[in-house]
């Protein structure tokens, strides 16, 4: 029987580099959670750690040329977290297939003025097809450290992650899957395009991030000044290699190669970044100013090609704090470099409205240059050299005005000549624009016994159709309570419920990690429910949960892209633990 993983741990980081002093409970960095398994919008092939996409917009959709986008999404950055005892926290998941996830988070203080915190993660996951598992491994280290007066404050850490998912190219005929009769049957026994194909990528990252107050604040309790210096160093390499054995008929074009396929792409970064900021604090309003200038050295190598790229570029922060509202802007410029010319400005607002009300504003605008792999890039499938694309120019609005415990957001998206890929072609370039107009509301109840959040989401797209996006989306999450004594026994059920309108299916390359437009078939309506029951005692959770429970009884007409069948039904187990001292 075959079943899918969703993964539900709610938490949001959104400081990469800040200190917490944790006086009472202790403050524990999740990891886990951070992964999109969770999010309702999302559409997977695999297990945890395969491929997925998401059937709501973001604006990351149109800045993903302005980044090495053939690499797999790098996992966020640990916090800096202190706490005055040591933390260890374990979560292990397991399910079908041989699915197993494993999280350690370990933090510790040495002393009054450091400490130091360890995060490991091991997914894996056998596939529900033919050629489709996964083994992927993320290890983090920090270590904080600063002077008795608070003057000088250094972070040294290290980053690495290695990620093996193997690539089937989908089902060699939908109709086997869609007819099928029987949903235990084994999904392994159906045609694949690909037998042998794979890609392994290796991630490392080093860095240390130091701190200078320069200027400490007054004595007096209405005004006070300060004056900061950053200084953040960084060294990475990325690296991609892409075998197959070329025995399915999916590739038509080979460049280098007609027996067998084992591209990679390298990727040597140095980063520096330097900031003056100066914060001052007057009757509650906090207002901040900072200036920098980053530095950024990439040698890239991609079979015959070999490059050294630097990128220049200096950049403005403000921002104005008080009681009521929240002001911020920034931007930056591209001297020098590759991306020479390039720039970016960004704005922030958040204003109270009377007692319940909120309303927040955010606008920018974004000039860049693609990538230099889409401009040339070598692999046994693709071919494209000295390919001058224009710059890119994205604008966007956004509004959300907020009332107790309903929300209403509306974007406006813009893209003038936008990437997009064909498939077995190279990037094409829209001499035009398009646009995305998304509009959503929720609402979000919760009370001693019960939680509820719903929201419903309409997507308007204009020129060209490039997104392959449903016009509606919508998801109900329900939780109750069943018992509560005094926060050491808590029993939770619930279910979520996730529909979207019909859309065309993308097709997906595994060769370059990239969607490409399809117009083949029309994914119809189509909705998803799971469920979840949960017991904590302490610090103790044990949870299990179905995904996909209507799996199959509505035929098996579900897909995540062209030729990738969704998961089916699918059941886990896990067990969360936290220890401390």
């Amino acid at each position: 029987m075959k079943k899918w993983i969703t993964i539900i741990f709610i938490l949001v980081f959104n400081s990469v580099f800040s200190t917490i002093d944790s006086l009472r409970e202790p403050i524990v960095w999740r990891q886990m959670s951070l992964f999109p398994d969770s999010n309702n919008y999302h559409v997977f092939f695999g297990g945890p750690g395969s491929v997925f996409r998401s059937l709501s917009f973001s604006q990351n959709i149109f800045s993903l040329y302005d980044h090495h986008f053939i690499f797999s999404r790098e996992q966020s950055d640990m916090p800096s977290i202190k706490n005055l005892s040591p933390i260890v926290d374990v979560q292990y998941i397991l399910g079908d297939e041989l699915e197993q996830n494993l999280s350690l988070y370990h933090n510790q203080s040495i002393s009054d003025r450091s400490h130091y915190a360890i995060s490991f993660l091991k997914r894996s996951h056998d596939g529900y097809y033919d050629n489709q598992a996964t083994n992927n491994n993320f290890f983090q280290m920090n270590y904080v450290n600063q002077t008795v007066d608070s003057s000088y404050n250094i972070l040294i850490g290290l980053k690495h992650h290695r990620i093996y998912q193997q690539h089937n190219g989908g089902l060699t005929s939908d109709s086997s899957f869609i007819n099928s009769l029987d949903f235990s049957s084994n999904r392994k026994i159906l045609n694949i395009n690909m037998d042998h194909a794979y890609s392994s990528e290796k991630f490392w990252r080093a860095f240390i991030n130091q701190q200078w107050t320069i200027n400490k604040p007054s004595d007096s309790i209405s005004k006070s000044n300060i004056e900061k210096i950053f200084f953040h160093s960084s060294i990475e390499r990325k690296s991609r290699t892409y075998f197959d054995s070329l025995n399915a008929d999916l590739f038509l074009y080979n460049y280098n190669n007609s027996l067998s396929t084992n591209d990679s792409l390298f990727l040597d970064i140095l980063s520096n970044k330097l900031n003056y900021c100066f914060n001052s604090e007057r009757d509650s309003v906090i207002s901040s100013y900072s200036i920098g200038w980053n530095s950024q050295l990439i040698a890239q190598r991609n079979h015959l090609i070999d490059t050294l790229l630097t990128n220049q570029s200096i950049e403005l922060n403000y921002s104005k704090i008080n009681q009521n509202s929240i002001l911020k802007l920034d931007g930056d410029f591209f001297l020098f470099g590759y991306k020479k010319n390039n720039y970016s400005l960004n704005l922030f607002f958040k204003r109270k409205i009377f007692n319940h009300k909120l309303f927040k504003f955010s606008a920018n605008i974004k000039k860049f240059k693609p990538v230099f792999e889409i401009n040339s890039f070598q692999s046994n499938h693709h071919l494209w050299q000295n390919n001058q694309l224009k710059d890119v120019l994205f604008w966007n609005l956004t509004g959300l005005l907020s009332n107790r415990t309903f929300n209403f957001k509306t974007e406006y998206h813009s893209i003038y000549q936008p990437v997009y890929f064909k498939r077995f072609d190279i990037p094409q370039q829209y001499d035009s624009a398009a646009q995305v107009i998304k509009t959503s509301i929720s609402h979000n109840f919760s009370n001693e016994k019960v939680r509820v959040f719903s929201e419903i989401i309409y997507q308007f797209q204009g020129g060209p159709n490039i997104f392959q996006l449903p016009n509606w989306i919508g998801q109900l999450k329900f939780n109750y309570i069943l018992i509560n004594k005094k926060n050491n026994l808590k029993i939770e059920a619930g279910c979520n419920l996730r529909a979207f309108s019909s859309y065309y299916l993308p097709s997906y390359l595994p060769e370059i990690n990239q969607f490409s437009i399809s117009n083949e078939i029309l994914h119809k309506n189509y909705g998803t429910i799971d469920f979840l029951i949960k017991t904590t005692i302490k610090d103790v959770t044990v949870f299990g949960m179905v995904t996909h429970l209507n799996s199959g009884l509505m035929g098996y007409n579900y897909f995540s892209s062209l030729h990738y069948p969704s998961p089916d039904r699918y059941i886990k187990f896990g067990l969360k633990w936290s220890f401390l001292d």
